[in-house]
This record gives C-alpha cells, sequence and structure tokens, in this order.
C-alpha cells in the first residue's frame, strides 16, 4: 500500500500553507530588490561639486582648520541636501598667498537629514567624507523611499557606487523594513 507523503498530509494543511505563502513573500522581496541590493539616486555623485552651507551662527577656528555652523543648518551640494541642528567643517588651509581652502569632511549632529531626489535619510549623526565619497549615518537611521521604509543602527551611502548598507546595533537591534509590494 502507497503512504500520502504530500506536504499537506505531513504537515497540515494550514501549517503548509503558511509556510508557501512565508517562502512566496520572500521570494518577492528578493525579486523586487526594494532595498537589499538598492542603489542611491546620489550614484556618481560629484564631491567636487561647491558645496553651499548657511546657518543661524558661525564660528571659525582657524587655528583647527574648523568652521562651526549651528542652528538651522542646510547645506547644498548638487542635488543632495543635509540639514542639521549643528555641522562641523573641516578644511584644509590653501598656501598663505591663496585664498582658497578645501573641504575634508562635515560632522553633523542632532536632528541629521539628507535628501536626494528619490530619498530621504534621518538620522542623530553624520559624517560627510569628501575624499572618500561616503556618508555614514547613525542613531536612530530611517531611509525612506517611494519602495518602503528601512530603519537601522548605522547607514553607510558611498556617492561614488550608490549602494546603501544598513546594520543594526551590536547583534541586538536588527535591521528593520516595509517594503511596497508592486501590482502585477
Amino acid at each position: 500500500m502507497m503512504t500520502n507523503t504530500s506536504p499537506d498530509r505531513l504537515y497540515g494543511r494550514k501549517s503548509f500553507r503558511k509556510l508557501s505563502l512565508a517562502i512566496s513573500a520572500l521570494l518577492l522581496m528578493i525579486c523586487a530588490q526594494p532595498a537589499l541590493s538598492q542603489i542611491s539616486a546620489l550614484k556618481d555623485h560629484d564631491v567636487k561639486e561647491p558645496v553651499d552651507i548657511s546657518a543661524d551662527k558661525l564660528e571659525v577656528r582657524q587655528k583647527e582648520n574648523i568652521a562651526v555652523f549651528v542652528g538651522n543648518v542646510q547645506v547644498v551640494q548638487g542635488d543632495m541636501t543635509m540639514t542639521s541642528d549643528r555641522i562641523n567643517v573641516y578644511y584644509e588651509a590653501g598656501e598663505e598667498k591663496e585664498l582658497s581652502s578645501s573641504i575634508t569632511r562635515l560632522d553633523a549632529a542632532g536632528n541629521v537629514r539628507v535628501k536626494s531626489p528619490t530619498e530621504e535619510i534621518t538620522s542623530s549623526w553624520a559624517v560627510y567624507d569628501l575624499s572618500e565619497g561616503i556618508i555614514t549615518l547613525g542613531d536612530r537611521v530611517v531611509l525612506k523611499t517611494e519602495d518602503g521604509v528601512l530603519k537601522g543602527k548605522k547607514l553607510r551611502l558611498n556617492l561614488d557606487s550608490g549602494v546603501i548598507s544598513i546594520e543594526g546595533q551590536d547583534g541586538k537591534d536588527r535591521v528593520k523594513g516595509q517594503f511596497t509590494v508592486p501590482d502585477k
């Protein structure tokens, strides 16, 4: 006599349906690629473009090559905008005869927001390393795109490749996401 070894029979009809739905949802998420291999709209962002900065207050620490912008700080470079409560601008001073200087890094603290044409990232702090072309954001990071929302402890955006990576907190917190499912 032949025994029925179908998955329905072995696991129960309801359990098998739940497992099938879970696998289907996982495959849909992987195939739809909403965030896991997401490429930022800031891919190939030109870090050599001029950086325009405005704020309520400015303090320049010339001996340290630091400019401190405080209060409603806004940084615009091309199609990227960064806002924050405070941004420290680190620069390399030009030769004594030159009046120019070169920005190497921006450190933002408090209510940080980075916007591109298609995404918005919020966090508590950010470091924009212009020489490496990398923006790192941390603490309560939220990435919003038209495809969904991702949350994590730390986000790294490579402006050359456009690759966004998000990680949790020391294995305690996990990266969390909510995605829209495309219509058929």
